[in-house]
């Protein structure tokens, strides 16, 4: 077993796939439309985890980031600074930006829905 998918649920899923595609550079894998609804997206960077991104119409509750459930979803970069240059010249701020004690580098931002993404950059060993 593996996970395969994340779910997120958007007020705005043509606005917000469109944020990934185009600030992330994830593709769009597939697309899911149904009458009168908005429709649902399937987006995948390389080979790695795909990201379904589902209409709603209900408001988001806030959250603390260390309550219990969803945290974050992490993309890994093979040069941190270079993803985190990219990121601002795209009118995206990191927040929390540090090296951890094993070495990583790591930094967070949101996406327009208010989901909390990260960068990671894992040296190799």
């Amino acid at each position: 077993m593996y996970a395969e998918h994340i779910g997120l649920y958007a007020s705005d899923p043509v606005k917000l796939a469109a944020w990934y595609v185009e600030t992330l550079g994830l593709g769009v894998i597939r697309t899911l439309e149904k009458e009168g609804r908005p429709p649902i997206y399937f987006l995948q960077a390389d080979q790695g985890m795909v990201l379904e991104i589902l209409p709603t119409h209900t408001e988001r509750l806030t959250r603390e980031l260390s309550d219990p459930g969803y945290s974050h979803i992490g993309f890994i970069v093979e040069d941190f600074e270079q993803a985190a240059a990219s990121l601002q010249a795209k009118g995206v701020t990191l927040s929390n930006v540090r090296q951890t004690s094993n070495g990583w580098t790591i930094g967070y931002f949101d996406d327009p829905e208010g989901n909390r993404l990260e960068i990671v950059y894992r040296p190799p060993q």
